[in-house]
């Protein structure tokens, strides 16, 4: 076939930068291949056939105008034609920005057979088999790179990619048998304990690290592992004193610096303010520096200083909705309502939306009337359907805070039509019927649950416990309750159930047991109502008369524990 040369492939072929070392980042954060951003490939001449020459210019149209799938299979028809290294990296290149794995495996493997001595060949390699969560062939390449490049991050970062713990071993057993120069081997330590570690093989994983850091003894990320495993092991004042001692030989380390001032907020938190005030000094823009030292001052009433923290931490986007949230609650608890609202508004996602939706809603009632409070709930499940379930029920337990119960459950109702048999609306409407005496609908709802997961532990107790309050079905009660503890025997909630329908069922002496452990789990002035009624019926006044007090100074005048006094004769 006639040859026709192509000194610069296509006009506007990538130039490409190889692939991150980091083996799970995505393609998506790497230069868009887009029409754009195309710049010519500075390639050495080379002869090209009619028909890849053909290919090529159909897979440069498609790339202009954004057909990604049709350039890719060009240019991976011309990659293995060719054998071209710039055709394969913008083979790669486009196989990445569209997250076709299998593709970009492909035209990795193809750049290693054609230029096996291209380190940004088994970076692609690697960052490959890494989003196929295959560890062991992605360490194949990261050990090249370590020996032939020195690339320590390469090397360490296979222990990130997601695995079983069966996996994670094979790959502990792969580390193990790499042959790699003296100077080399002793990081292959470094990677099975961070691989001990992710199985909670943790005093293996302390044994191994501690052993490197024998050969280097001022390495920080063994330092830092060191101590992090010490921490899970709560052994916080070791971590603290190994980080400390450290820093006093690397004061300049930043990394350092800041994993001690985090252990310090456990053991001492004037010194761990101290620690992230000099952590501060050093770069005032850190932003999660400000936003960590903003949580100390907080937490110890310098609310001033901790506001003007948390302002310039609201400038980084991934800071901000908690910012917000924590200078609402400041100017919430200084009577600022209008300023605590507007925070609180701010707060569209995060471990805090919800909490900061609460207080708004609250607040909002407060400043504009109920009406408003729910038009805004309304709202914002409008803009996050995501969120809707979660918001009716706090629309509902707002209802049932201003004793509008009726209301409460006609909203519970409204996101049940929304969202039929989504089970946290279930059993929050079931709740707020029972209070209303509405066993009926109580015990529907609860069935409901039950029949989707029959193992249902909570809604197994909350039936049972129900019909001991509700009704003279006390035997079924006691079934349903013995279901919940068989699946759950630590929760006290369900161990307060048993004790009560032992009682009901004239079980006194097993009763007392129940009644005993669930009140020494969980100090609640239920379960003290419950246990005082107990001790008082099998004669034991005394103690029945303290634990109700116990109960009564810790919930002043709480209603359960007045009505048993009462119904059984008993003075305080």
């Amino acid at each position: 076939m006639k040859k026709l040369v192509c000194h610069l492939i296509l006009p506007c072929l990538l130039t490409l930068s190889g692939c991150s070392t980091a083996p799970q980042k995505q393609a998506a954060d790497a230069d868009p291949v887009k029409p754009e951003t195309v710049k010519t490939a500075e390639l050495p001449a080379k002869p090209f056939a009619a028909d890849s020459l053909y290919d090529l210019l159909v897979a440069d149209i498609a790339l202009n105008r954004s057909q990604f799938e049709l350039a890719l299979e060009k240019y991976l028809v011309q990659a293995h034609q060719t054998r071209d290294p710039g055709v394969i990296q913008l083979a790669a290149r486009v196989a990445d920005y569209v997250r076709d794995n299998s593709a970009s495996l492909e035209t990795a493997l193809l750049w290693i057979d054609v230029a096996p001595e291209d380190p940004k060949a088994h970076r692609a390699a690697l960052q490959a088999y890494a989003i196929q969560g295959d560890a062991i062939n992605a360490l194949l390449h990261a050990s090249w790179l370590y020996a032939q490049e020195a690339d320590l991050d390469a090397f360490l970062a296979v222990t990130s990619i997601q695995m079983t713990d069966t996996q994670t071993k094979e790959l502990i057993a792969a580390y193990q048998s790499l042959n790699l120069s003296a100077e080399r081997q002793p990081f292959v330590m470094l990677a099975r304990a961070i691989l001990y570690r992710s199985i909670a093989e943790l005093e293996i994983a302390e044994q191994t690290v501690t052993e490197f850091l024998q050969l280097q003894p001022d390495n920080q990320p063994g330092v830092l592992l060191l101590a992090q495993l010490m921490h899970q092991q709560d052994r916080i004042d070791e971590a603290a004193t190994l980080i400390g001692d450290a820093l006093q030989r690397h004061p300049e380390d930043r990394k350092l610096r800041l994993q001690y001032a985090r252990l310090l907020t456990i053991t001492d938190l004037q010194q761990a303010i101290i620690e992230f005030e000099a952590l501060r000094v050093e770069d005032p823009a850190d932003q999660e520096i400000n936003f960590l030292l903003a949580l100390l001052l907080h937490n110890q009433g310098q609310s001033d200083r901790a506001m003007g923290l948390f302002a310039q931490a609201s400038q980084r986007p991934s800071l901000s909705a908690d910012s917000q949230f924590h200078m609402g609650s400041i100017t919430e608890g200084r009577g600022n309502i209008t300023s605590a609202i507007k925070h609180y508004s701010q707060v569209r996602f995060g471990r805090n939306y919800l909490p900061a939706v609460s207080r708004l809603t609250v607040l909002i009632n407060q400043q504009y009337g109920l009406s408003a409070a729910r038009q805004n709930l309304q709202r914002l499940r409008a803009e996050q359907p995501e969120q809707a379930v979660t918001l009716f029920q706090i629309e509902s337990n707002l209802l049932v805070s201003l004793q509008m119960p009726e209301s409460a459950l006609s909203i519970l109702s409204d996101g049940l039509n929304s969202f039929p048999n989504d089970s946290q609306l279930l059993y929050a409407r079931s709740m707020v019927a029972e209070r209303q005496d509405n066993f009926a609908l109580a015990e529907q709802d609860l069935r409901a649950l039950i029949d989707q997961d029959e193992n249902n532990a909570s809604a197994l107790n909350a039936l049972g416990y129900s019909m001991v309050v509700h009704t003279d079905r006390q035997d079924e009660a006691y079934r349903l309750i013995k279901r919940a503890y068989l699946l759950n025997p630590g929760d006290p909630a369900i161990i307060d159930s048993m004790g009560w329908v032992l009682y009901k069922l004239g079980e006194l002496a097993e009763a007392l047991k129940y009644l005993q452990k669930a009140l020494a789990l969980l100090p609640d002035p239920e379960i003290a109502a419950h246990l005082g009624e107990v001790q008082w019926v099998m004669g034991d006044s005394d103690a029945a008369l303290k634990t109700w007090q116990q109960g009564l100074q810790q919930a002043p005048g709480y209603q359960a524990i007045i009505e048993a006094m009462d119904r059984l004769g008993a003075t305080q």
